[in-house]
């Protein structure tokens, strides 16, 4: 956030890379910057990795029908554990191909903003239906957040859209 708020104040919006982002820290943390900037990236990323192969094989190995998750054993997991390779080996080749990471960040962003709207609709639409949740069934707070996050989920992809969207 500091990184991000002290690049939008002088101006510069479009990073091309780690080392411009780290630059923008100068002002705030003088020659220890990029060590600062260095130990937040390997942070974030140890913390991101197993997150994003994870949820994404989660989710794939679920719309495939599959046993899924990190309390099972690869025997008894093995598309999941399959995928989590190779999101981790695909993420790796690309990192390898010298496609810019942060045009990458942008682009993932952008999908799943624009997805979240659908995916949210299909979510109130289940968890609002008295007859699949029963008890269970979301209360009148949790409909009026969830369908107006829905909605604003959706004009911002509207937005997106109808602005021109975000160049690469």
């Amino acid at each position: 956030m500091a990184t991000a708020e002290t690049l939008h104040a002088h101006g510069k919006t479009t990073v091309q890379s780690a080392a411009q982002a780290a630059e923008a820290l100068k002002p705030f943390a003088g020659h220890f910057a990029s060590v600062i900037f260095a130990l937040g990236f390997i942070g974030s990323g140890l913390l991101a990795i197993p997150v994003l192969a994870g949820s994404g094989s989660v989710g794939m190995a679920g719309l495939l029908g599959k046993t899924w998750g990190f309390s099972r054993s690869v025997r008894k997991a093995p598309v999941f554990y399959g995928l989590v390779a190779l999101g981790t080996v695909g993420g790796t080749a690309l990192s390898l191909l010298h496609v810019n990471p942060i045009k990458l960040l942008i682009l993932v962003a952008v999908i799943n903003g624009v997805a979240a709207a659908p995916f949210l609709v299909v979510v109130m639409g289940v968890s609002s239906d008295k007859r699949l949740m029963g008890d269970y069934v979301n209360g009148k707070a949790a409909k009026f957040l969830g369908w107006a996050t829905a909605a604003l989920m959706g004009a911002a992809a509207i937005a997106l859209f109808a602005t021109g969207g975000v160049s690469f």
